[in-house]
């Protein structure tokens, strides 16, 4: 008890802050987070903190008035998206939650702590003992959590899909599969209604290659988390598994991605898998990690204010009121890098482990808008300053031109590689939900679907063919099986 006492009254109460946020950040996803990226975080968070206290011990003279004033801007930095979210999930509030609101009022309350702790004489010794009191608390609440978790949870199984699948004769064809997935790319029918653009070209280039386009598909999510667990199984959602907190649906469909059905009977047809998509898909982590969807430590950090920041920038949120180009093109340039490294580790894969299924999700035409239609780094300041809408509507299609031109070099590429032996699917897991500027229709369902068989069999596949059912018609196609299909529609 004397050592507990102690340890209350010494200034160090920002270490048990680390600590406590690291540590109730890891309940929530434990079991998605390595131990040694957690422990790695920790030094280096704790390193920070120390140094800054040493800083302003001797700008204070005061120990417990360095303390506070780390443990200020430590929570600040650390609790920003959180505080964000909470805001904007009380509509009063909402206004808030914005960035140009709610930074200045936490630069102001660590400015106003920096200024007052100058001004007050009296060092803040029973603060000191009341702080560590509760982080220490709180701290060693979440240490018992994680054991319980640990002794008592059992990580479930994410459910495979009812259907039966029926063993492969050794001589039946098993060609190589492609997905190229590309995010949030409008089908043309909703590009003709929306931005009155004929996508004519690019279809033409599909079709004089040997592909089928579903010119009615839908999507049955615009979420992409949720389209691709959903697809990938084969079979619509259940609504246990998306009506908890954002916690515990990530948590979910994550493991549906990841222990999906289609690559579960891929593997029963002695497929290999190759994952170039930004999830764990098969037991077999993302090649090329980007910050579409968080992982390992940015489970932890995905809150903090760095991380918040950078994600504005590279989502290129509207930049009314300062011009960011030249961040936001330093990391295009990145973002840019790693798409093509990823497509380029898709053709040097090609063939070599044949028959295998292949998964290439691309961001694109997906915020961020990298491109213009001439293939130039797009400024976002520039196209949204003053006509918000209609600058958004103008980068995403400049960047869907551009893709249009990239993918059909990059498919004269695959065929290349693949002899035109392969199958290929070019299709977009929803549609663009950022096109509302006519507020009586929804286009974020409306997505694309095209698929090359190296035997032209089409007879199974019809226009209004949505996500759900892509898979259990390739199966039912390729491999004669009896899969049912779902009924088409689109749920949220």
């Amino acid at each position: 008890m004397q050592k507990l006492q102690q340890i209350l009254k010494v200034p160090y109460y920002f270490q048990w802050l680390i600590l406590f946020f690291v540590l109730h950040q890891y309940t929530e996803f434990m079991g998605f987070i390595r131990i040694s990226s957690m422990l790695l975080l920790i030094v280096e968070l704790s390193a920070a903190a120390w140094i800054l206290f040493f800083l302003f011990r001797k700008m204070y003279r005061d120990a417990h008035k360095a303390a506070l004033l780390v443990s200020v801007l430590f929570f600040c930095y650390f609790f920003f998206g959180a505080i964000q979210d909470a805001l904007a999930g009380y509509r009063p509030l909402f206004k808030w939650s914005l960035f140009p609101r709610l930074l200045p009022v936490m630069l102001l309350v660590c400015a106003g702590t920096f200024i007052g702790l100058f001004r007050y004489k009296r060092s803040p010794v029973k603060l000191t003992r009341f702080l560590s009191g509760v982080f220490v608390t709180l701290m060693l609440f979440d240490t018992c959590l994680i054991l319980w978790q640990a002794a008592t949870v059992k990580q479930p199984k994410a459910p495979m899909a009812a259907e039966s699948i029926k063993p492969l004769a050794d001589t039946a064809a098993k060609p190589d599969v492609y997905l190229i997935l590309l995010d949030e790319y409008l089908g043309s029918s909703g590009l003709q209604e929306y931005y009155h653009y004929d996508n004519s070209v690019f279809e033409s280039f599909l079709r004089q290659k040997g592909f089928h386009i579903n010119t009615s598909s839908r999507g049955n999510y615009h979420a992409t988390i949720y389209a691709m667990a959903s697809m990938l199984n084969m079979r619509y959602l259940d609504t246990t598994e998306v009506g908890h907190s954002p916690g515990f649906i990530y948590k979910n469909m994550i493991r549906l991605i990841d222990r999906n059905a289609v690559v579960e009977y891929f593997k029963r047809f002695n497929y290999s898998i190759h994952n170039y998509s930004p999830f764990v898909v098969g037991g077999i982590d993302p090649k090329y990690h980007f910050s579409m969807v968080p992982w390992d430590i940015e489970l932890i950090t995905f809150r903090m204010l760095y991380a918040r920041t950078v994600g504005r920038i590279i989502y290129a949120e509207p930049q009314d009121y300062i011009d960011l180009s030249p961040v936001t093109t330093w990391f295009n340039k990145k973002l840019a890098a790693i798409y093509e490294k990823q497509m380029q580790g898709v053709l040097d894969s090609a063939g070599r482990q044949s028959p295998a299924f292949t998964y290439l999700h691309l961001l694109m035409p997906h915020k961020p808008f990298i491109f213009d239609s001439t293939g130039k780094f797009a400024n976002t300041y520039k196209a949204v300053k003053g006509h918000k809408q209609s600058g958004i509507d103008k980068l995403y299609l400049q960047y869907l031109v551009y893709t249009n031109k990239r993918l059909m070099k990059y498919l004269d590429q695959l065929f290349a590689a693949t002899q035109g032996k392969a199958v290929i699917m070019v299709m977009s897991d929803h549609g663009n939900r950022d096109a509302v500027a006519m507020p009586d229709k929804f286009f974020g369902f409306t997505n694309f679907n095209a698929i090359y068989l190296p035997n032209k069999d089409y007879h199974l596949w019809y226009d209004s063919v949505s996500n759900v059912n892509q898979f259990p018609l390739l199966f039912n196609t390729l491999f004669g099986q009896q899969i049912p299909l779902k009924k088409d529609s689109s749920v949220y």
